[in-house]
């Protein structure tokens, strides 16, 4: 059986989270990065210093002899970028959770979706060990160099089709993002009331580890899961003055309520 194309040297469009935490994983995996594109020549400048490559801001430059280029940017600006893309040999993949791997078929015979679950921020180190990488591609040579890439920088890696894939970030933003807004709430309440929010630091641990050991519903606790309505109203009352806190407080109480109670 012929060996997938291996992929030895890529070129990274964009220079965001996304293309910084993958661009500086591919170099430490011997991956030889040819050149960083971004609009913004000092963005672009940045990270092709850090990953010692070369560095534009005119898509025309883009070579076109790379084994993989990777887009790394906002989801509103990947179809401009992509009829931007001419006469390229190699793959051509987006890093979106959101958008379907077709939004490359215009343009380009072999290309698919290199996806890292995770968030990221540039002047934080991930251990891409732990990452999972969503692997798609309608061609099966494509899909499997693209795994083996990603097997060089992760050892979790899936192939998961688009309709998949979205529905994985829906739960990733859930599970992020909005945990991280009743972070954010949590924190302004305590600042008014001068107490330091990491008090609740053990806590948000522990929560988070538990999961590890049990699946979710098991590791619900709190008022609404006893169906304590005695604190759950004093906990809406001391909220009256935040009346956005407390519709969302009365909100995540109900659904609680309800999914194991059966009834608000």
């Amino acid at each position: 059986m012929k060996s997938p194309k291996q992929i030895s040297t890529v070129t990274i469009i964009g220079s965001g989270n996304v293309a910084t935490a993958l661009g500086t994983a591919l170099i430490e995996a011997g991956i030889t990065i040819i050149e960083v594109f971004s609009p913004n020549i000092n963005n672009s400048k940045t990270l092709a210093t850090k990953l010692k490559c070369r560095y534009i801001n005119n898509i025309e430059d883009i070579n076109t002899t790379s084994d993989l280029y990777i887009i790394a940017i906002p989801d509103k600006e990947i179809t401009n970028v992509i009829s931007q893309l001419n006469d390229i040999n190699g793959i051509v993949v987006h890093t979106s959770g959101s958008q379907p791997v077709n939004i490359l078929d215009a343009n380009h015979l072999n290309y698919g979706v290199f996806y890292p679950l995770q968030t990221f921020t540039k002047n934080e180190i991930v251990n891409f060990k732990d990452v999972p990488i969503c692997i798609e591609s309608p061609n099966k040579k494509t899909s499997e160099s693209l795994i083996e890439l990603a097997d060089k920088i992760s050892t979790n890696v899936v192939l998961l089709n688009s309709n998949q894939r979205q529905h994985l970030h829906l739960t990733a933003v859930t599970v992020n993002n909005f945990t991280n807004l009743l972070y954010n709430v949590a924190n302004e309440l305590l600042d008014e009331k001068e107490i330091d929010f990491s008090l609740l630091y053990p806590l948000i641990r522990e929560t988070a580890n538990k999961i590890n050991k049990v699946n979710p519903a098991e590791a619900q606790t709190g008022p609404a899961k006893r169906n304590d309505t005695q604190t759950i109203n004093k906990h809406l009352e001391l909220l009256r003055e935040y009346p956005e806190f407390r519709e969302i407080y009365k909100l995540l109480s109900d659904q609680i309520t309800k999914k194991y109670h059966g009834k608000l």
